[in-house]
């Protein structure tokens, strides 16, 4: 795919964030990149998942600057549409997850936003403003785990708050023991009718270890508290659990790094169906009035 991936590194040098085309959008005849099914939902097969690492103190007037970006598209009617993932833990990034239903829809999408930008030389302008607030990049390639995932029609980034996501990274030959080690998780939280669902993919390319990456949305904070007593509980010895049944862990070198996001709707561009699901998560949150345990400032 050299055209999009050469457009990719352009807009990358030329506005530090091409990876944030999150492209869930097709031309007008087409409202999203992403074919819903009854088994996967709107969870995409394909990702192309780019992070903005910020400068310290830019992340207001990164945020400011998108949010610009963001009104431009939608005056223009261009159909490109991302998500963005604010950074609530570690330092200061986005992450932007861009779907498809396969890696050639990444390259045809291409030709979309090339006219898109093309007729509109001021967001051009914008983005360039953009790299004055970013220190590094980085973007890869992934593809969805469906024997990994668990209730997967169950997600809708647009409707989340949160999102808690998970790399997990070892060394070469251990992916079957990964995968039985998730499998068994999953059925654990089945069998329990645990409604936490979550979604993994397996990178392509942009990383050298073989990357397992998972994603699982969170209304709340409060849902960490739920997570942690039932991983106290899988812990108890003996249990699935237990350090004895994974002792493919130690020998893999095992490596994860777990982070907080919060779902940026300012610096999102989202097709009038994924606004409208927003939008009713948004007021359904507030319907049940504002959470006392859990404060969450604004980065300044």
């Amino acid at each position: 795919m050299p055209l999009i991936i050469s457009m990719i590194r352009t807009r990358m040098r030329s506005f530090a964030l091409l990876g944030y085309l999150v492209l869930f959008g097709y031309p007008p005849v087409a409202a999203q990149n992403v074919t819903p099914t009854p088994e996967t939902g709107v969870t995409p097969s394909t990702l192309l998942l780019y992070r903005a690492d910020l400068y310290s103190g830019k992340e207001t007037a990164y945020e400011e600057t998108e949010a610009q970006i963001v009104q431009s598209y939608a005056d223009a009617k261009i159909p490109i549409y991302w998500s963005a993932l604010q950074s609530v833990t570690g330092s200061p990034h986005i992450l932007y997850f861009d779907g498809f239903d396969n890696f050639a829809d990444i390259e045809k999408s291409g030709a979309d936003l090339a006219q898109g930008l093309d007729a509109h030389p001021e967001i051009t302008t914008l983005q360039q403003k953009l790299t004055d607030f970013v220190s590094a990049t980085r973007t890869a390639l992934a593809f969805r785990r469906d024997d990994l995932g668990y209730r997967l029609n169950k997600i809708d980034l647009a409707r989340a708050n949160y999102v808690r996501v998970s790399i997990f990274q070892f060394r070469t030959g251990y992916e079957e023991e990964f995968a039985d080690a998730v499998r068994t998780r999953a059925r654990i939280y089945e069998t329990d009718d645990i409604n936490t669902p979550w979604m993994f993919y397996q990178v392509h390319s942009g990383f050298s270890l073989p990357t397992y990456i998972e994603f699982q949305p969170m209304n709340s904070l409060g849902e960490i508290d739920d997570a942690l007593e039932r991983n106290a509980k899988a812990r108890r010895p003996g249990g699935p659990g237990s350090l004895s049944a994974q002792k493919w862990i130690r020998e893999a070198d095992l490596s994860v790094d777990i982070q907080i996001y919060r779902v940026s709707q300012s610096m999102s561009h989202l097709s009038a169906a994924d606004a409208a699901a927003a939008q009713g998560a948004k007021r359904e949150s507030a319907s049940t009035g504002p959470a006392k345990k859990y404060i969450l400032r604004a980065r300044q």
